[in-house]
């Protein structure tokens, strides 16, 4: 698999509210934001996430909207799993849009990397598209059967 850069993108919570561990169970998490992304997409982000708190790591579940420069639109979801002690993030990416410009990005599986502020509550992250860079023969999965 090739990953080709997509965009970098700062996320900043502009409210952030959580609910501890109660009798051993998962913590969570409720914020909502702002975002901008710079790259093959360039953009402000609109977003909330209701990510669990559990074992020291959060486990992102966003869903989104942005804005692109030139016009349009791009929804989002985000998926992932952030250290809150170390603050290292990972997320995953996908798209949905009806623009023609940026129908591409419908069929995008995007990862991201970067750097976590839990306290300021503020994300730096870069984010690639996977691109399939590898196809096996299937004769040798086909004679298994």
């Amino acid at each position: 698999m090739r990953l080709d850069h997509l965009f970098d993108a700062t996320w900043h919570y502009d409210l952030l509210q959580e609910v501890g561990s109660t009798d051993g169970g998962d913590g969570q998490v409720y914020g909502q934001g702002t975002g901008i992304l710079s790259g093959r997409v360039n953009g402000t982000a609109r977003w909330s996430n209701y990510p669990r708190l559990r074992g020291g790591y959060a486990f992102p579940e966003a869903r989104g909207t942005v804005d692109v420069a030139d016009g349009g639109f791009v929804l989002f979801s985000l998926t992932g799993m952030s250290s809150v002690t170390d603050g290292r993030g990972v997320h995953v990416m996908l798209f949905r849009t009806d623009d023609e410009r940026y129908q591409w990005l419908n069929t995008v599986i995007a990862v991201g990397e970067g750097s976590v502020d839990r306290a300021d509550g503020v994300l730096a992250m870069r984010y690639y598209a996977c691109v399939v860079d590898h196809l096996p023969s299937l004769d040798a999965a086909r004679a298994m059967t």
